[in-house]
């Protein structure tokens, strides 16, 4: 019984700490499965004769060249939205019950005030009232919002470069002090693995969401739906999250289309389609692609997002999959936690009979 609650006061332990330390820890792991991901491309231009350095620099700009030119498009695009802001929240307003409710509390002190005021009146008094009503968007939010994100990504920017150029240094440090040849080869095994695993999820979902954002810009542009382009590229981010990305693209969606049409009919026909191009994506073209880099199931992927989500906010929740991936390999090396590299997705293997699995036509009693 002492083992056990030993493994739960440990994970306890380094929960704390990893939700204490977030604003440290997130941009090192951040950088860390980044250098994993783009080591092999640093590789390459290395065995074409150009310096760790300018290579490392050289995949860097590239990454931040595509990065900025989908944010570019996603902000000017969402110019559009932002500049009809009272208008499209007028138009909810009128056609929400949920919308107009925050604004009644501010409806009520304006007629309250009006017969203040006539009251007033009355007396042969003026009394002028001046209401304002909130502004949609907090400029100072907006700005420290902005200056934190641009903040937390140089950082991850300028970890990455160096341990492109110079991480390999550090590895080779730690297998030096390593005490024998087996343990070094293992090390180097499962950052061989891990270096696989995170570069072909990468690469492999990526290309998939392109796709999948180039489908949504056309069919938005086809059923006349304005900024086709903000929906696909929101398809393509959003994408990274599995299953709930999905779903908060689709609510904002109908609700822009419930603003662009000004009809319920309209707005949900358009979030269907939304939906749909991404349900054929996540039931079909992902499996068949990422079935084997991403052997989980929905279950697992959730709890990940949500653990994630929870102690190292938005940016976890994009990391959990492939923390998920990484923490399945570690554990698979180890027999002690190789039970959870196989909750986890990894081949149970071993000389272990198989057992009997539960099938979908059955109740569990009938297997056990």
């Amino acid at each position: 019984m002492i083992a056990p609650a030993i493994w739960i006061i440990c994970a306890l332990l380094v929960g704390s700490v990893l939700y204490l330390t977030s604003n440290l820890v997130v941009p090192i792991v951040t950088a860390t499965l980044a250098y994993l991901a783009l080591r092999p491309s640093v590789v390459r231009l290395c065995g074409k004769g150009f310096p760790k350095p300018l290579a490392s620099g050289l995949v860097m700009l590239m990454l931040f060249t595509a990065i900025s030119l989908a944010l570019g498009m996603l902000l000017q695009s969402a110019s559009y939205w932002i500049s009809r802001a009272p208008q499209t929240a007028s138009q909810l307003h009128g056609q929400l019950k949920t919308v107009r409710q925050p604004l009644v509390v501010l409806d009520r002190m304006q007629q309250k005030l009006g017969e203040l005021s006539a009251e007033a009146d009355g007396d042969a008094k003026t009394l002028t009232v001046d209401t304002e009503k909130p502004d949609l968007v907090d400029e100072t939010v907006l700005v420290n919002s902005t200056g934190k994100l641009l903040a937390f990504l140089g950082g991850i920017a300028v970890l990455t470069f160096f341990m492109l150029a110079t991480g390999d240094d550090l590895l080779n440090r730690l297998l030096y002090v390593m005490p024998d040849e087996q343990q070094r080869h293992e090390m180097l095994e499962l950052t061989s693995h891990i270096q696989d695993a995170i570069g072909r999820y990468l690469g492999q979902i990526t290309l998939i969401n392109i796709g999948l954002g180039l489908a949504v810009t056309v069919a938005m542009w086809l059923i006349g739906m304005p900024t086709p382009l903000l929906w696909g590229t929101m398809a393509t981010l959003f994408n990274y999250i599995p299953y709930v990305g999905a779903l908060a693209a689709t609510a904002l969606v109908a609700l822009a289309a419930l603003a662009a049409f000004g009809n319920p009919w309209s707005a949900f026909l358009t979030a269907l389609l939304f939906w749909s191009l991404t349900a054929v994506e996540g039931q079909f073209i992902t499996p068949s692609i990422l079935g084997r880099t991403l052997r989980v199931g929905p279950v697992v992927v959730l709890v990940a997002v949500a653990f994630w989500g929870f102690l190292w906010g938005m940016p976890g929740i994009f990391l959990a999959v492939p923390m998920l991936i990484v923490l399945r390999q570690v554990f698979g090396q180890f027999t002690s936690t190789r039970p959870l590299a196989v909750v986890l997705g990894e081949e149970p293997g071993g000389h272990t009979e198989p057992p009997h699995r539960v099938e979908d036509d059955k109740p569990i009693s009938a297997v056990a």
